[in-house]
């Protein structure tokens, strides 16, 4: 069930938390309205048979006018208690149940804006599996031409006698000069070729070596020649697993904290003393794991952009908590209107029960005198004349009772639409007398008592909806104001790593558990001051906030006058009417008086039946203002609570039928056992 059927059902049930002392008294044909248990609420028996007696007048009158063929209505009839209605027209409204989902969509809102604070969990891995192959290229490069000596020739390179080389053999060098016969015997000598020639190409000096030899004459000109791009790796393919776990936490003024772990696989092996002497190798080791841990944060300076109030996360979360009282404010006013339909329908419609009863009695009336008039006649003592007069004035109160009918039926079908009755059947008020017998009492426009009423405007659910909206304008102000300072963040990370060209280890949780012994170390700590130059959009962001802060705060105005104006309308409309019923109690009174003299007079010959029925219709007339007078207060004072947004919360008091029940409902809502339609659980 949703939060609105729940609180109406609460409110309507308040009457079956303790039976009341009339309950035992109920008769066994006096059974409480459908969908409702039997003796959940207190019922007066004598008042129930008094409704349904009147209500019997609604057949009647069908069965009359649809003999006439003047008008047709439904045969069946289904009676239909005020709290009932009330109960029927929550459950089945659609706008009830549209606007308490709302509710519900902004917790979600909400939850979804706090889990920005939750711890993130972040679990990541990885492989990457690499190897290097030989590929030759032989592009073309430019060569210089060879440089030409004969047998017994001497090739300086440079300016020392180091330099100078022999074109010849063994037997060329006794004819060199001596001192650099020493020289050439150490191997400075080119060899020729068949025809005593030698190809050389003296290199600079700053090259390693002093010149190249070549075979054969060789001419300027691009030659191909081998160039090696990439060669195989000699310890086969490069293998790397790599695996990531972390956490992240936001913190709720605005900074964050990260903490990181990564754990590495790649293939190393190391050799046992790799630099002994006797270049003995004892054998190697695989230890191919190695860690890294990672802390860093960074955090907003107080009084900076993104600092507490600044940090667009936190206005989420508070607009969405604001928005959660917005969603139970609307509630309220929807279900407060829709009580004051069914309030205003349901009286339109005893009130024209009622009327039709009165109107119903005068034309019984008005048919009696008719035939004493037609005995007279029969008798020789009245005229046509007078016989035309009396029927006109019988004729005019049918007009009248089939015109009050059509009120009715236009009452009783406006209910029914309201109610989402799916059945054709007309609707009788049952167990309304009591609250109907008791007029609502006129509270003043100031002081205390029931006047304190007007002093709940700030109650109202659409004055807390305006003044709620004035809050959360006022919430973004504070981010946008904050939105126009500097940027000044404070950021710190330090990370420690192990490293297998180093040391590494054999396994995972060696790796881990040896993470205190790092290899390397690095602590970085900064603050970075950013602010835009001009800043025209937080400005403007700014200056939107700020009217929209007027223009609800303007609504919140305009809504509290509103309230204020509709609740002394409805309290003058109030006043009015009970006025209006003493006054037309008082002109009732006066036209029965007359009309019981007129009778008198009639039976003794002193007047005529034609004064006789003017005089009862005078009656009528009287007794459908003052019926009237008192269906006005009803309405009335449903509107003033309207206006206040009080009709759900004295609701249970306005149905009860006794004394009894009226005090253990406001007992009961006066210590807040009692939750009233559209008020969240307390």
């Amino acid at each position: 069930m949703s939060l609105p059927t729940v609180s109406a059902a609460a409110a309507l049930l308040a009457l079956a938390l303790s039976p009341g002392p009339a309950a035992a008294q109920q008769q066994p044909g006096t059974e409480p309205p459908a969908g409702i248990p039997a003796g959940l609420f207190t019922s007066d028996p004598a008042r129930i048979v008094d409704e349904r007696g009147g209500n019997a007048v609604v057949a009647a009158t069908r069965t009359a006018l649809a003999r006439t063929g003047v008008l047709f209505a439904p045969e069946q009839t289904r009676e239909l208690a005020l709290r009932e209605a009330a109960l029927t027209a929550l459950q089945r409204n659609l706008d009830v149940k549209r606007i308490g989902l709302n509710r519900s969509v902004v917790q979600r809102t909400l939850v979804e804006a706090e889990a920005v604070f939750d711890p993130v969990f972040i679990l990541a891995a990885n492989a990457s599996l690499s190897n290097s192959f030989e590929r030759i290229e032989r592009p073309m490069q430019w060569k210089p031409a060879t440089q030409e000596y004969v047998r017994g020739q001497q090739i300086p390179t440079g300016t020392r006698t180091d330099d100078i080389f022999l074109c010849g053999t063994m037997d060329d060098i006794l004819s060199q000069p001596p001192e650099l016969q020493t020289n050439f015997l150490r191997g400075r000598m080119i060899a020729p070729d068949s025809n005593g020639r030698c190809h050389v190409r003296a290199l600079p000096s700053t090259a390693p070596v002093a010149l190249i030899a070549f075979d054969k004459e060789r001419v300027a000109g691009y030659y191909p020649f081998r160039k090696e791009a990439s060669t195989r790796s000699p310890n086969g393919r490069t293998e790397t697993y790599t695996g990531t776990a972390g956490v992240s936490q936001r913190l709720p003024w605005g900074g964050n904290l990260d903490l990181t772990v990564v754990t590495t696989y790649r293939d190393a092996y190391y050799v046992n003393n790799p630099d002994d002497p006797s270049t003995r190798v004892y054998g190697s080791y695989a230890r191919p794991w190695t860690s890294r841990a990672t802390l860093s944060g960074s955090h907003p300076i107080p009084y900076t952009r993104n600092f507490r109030e600044g940090d667009e996360n936190r206005l989420s979360i508070d607009t969405a908590r604001l928005n959660i009282d917005v969603a139970d404010f609307a509630v309220r006013g929807v279900v407060n209107q829709t009580l004051l339909g069914v309030d205003t329908l349901y009286w339109t419609l005893v009130g024209a029960i009622q009327r039709l009863d009165a109107a119903a009695g005068s034309v019984t009336l008005a048919e009696e005198s008719a035939a004493r008039m037609q005995r007279r006649m029969e008798l020789g003592l009245a005229s046509e004349s007078n016989r035309g007069q009396v029927v006109a004035q019988m004729e005019r109160l049918r007009a009248v009772q089939q015109q009050l009918f059509g009120d009715y039926l236009t009452a009783s079908e406006s209910l029914r639409e309201l109610l989402d009755e799916q059945d054709e059947a007309l609707l009788l008020p049952i167990e309304y007398s009591a609250a109907l017998d008791q007029p609502p009492e006129v509270p003043p426009a100031s002081g205390d008592g029931v006047g304190r009423l007007a002093a709940r405007v700030l109650d109202s659910p659409d004055y807390l909806r305006s003044e709620t909206a004035v809050r959360i304008a006022l919430r973004v102000r504070e981010t946008r104001d904050a939105q126009t300072r500097p940027d000044v963040t404070a950021s710190g990370s330090l990370q420690v790593s192990q490293s297998n060209a180093v040391f590494g280890y054999s396994s995972v949780t060696d790796s881990l558990g040896s993470l205190i012994s790092y290899d390397s170390a690095s602590l970085s700590i900064g603050v970075l001051y950013r602010r835009p130059i001009g800043n025209r959009a937080a400005k403007a962001a700014l200056a939107g906030a700020d009217h929209d802060i007027a223009r609800q705060t303007h609504l919140l105005h305009q809504v509290e006058r509103q309230i204020r104006g509709d609740y002394e309308t409805a309290r003058i409309q109030l006043a009015s009417a009970r006025q209006r019923i003493d006054d037309t109690a008082r002109r009732l009174a006066l036209a029965r008086d007359l009309y019981d003299r007129a009778a008198r007079l009639e039976a003794g010959g002193v007047v005529t039946v034609y004064e006789t029925i003017e005089r009862l219709g005078t009656l009528l007339e009287a007794r459908l203002g003052h019926i009237q007078a008192r269906i006005d207060a009803r309405i009335a004072e449903s509107r003033m609570l309207a206006s206040i947004g009080a009709l759900a919360e004295r609701y249970g008091e306005g149905v009860a039928q006794t004394r009894e029940d009226r005090e253990r409902i406001a007992l009961l809502r006066g210590t807040g056992a009692l939750a009233a339609f559209g008020e969240p659980p307390r």
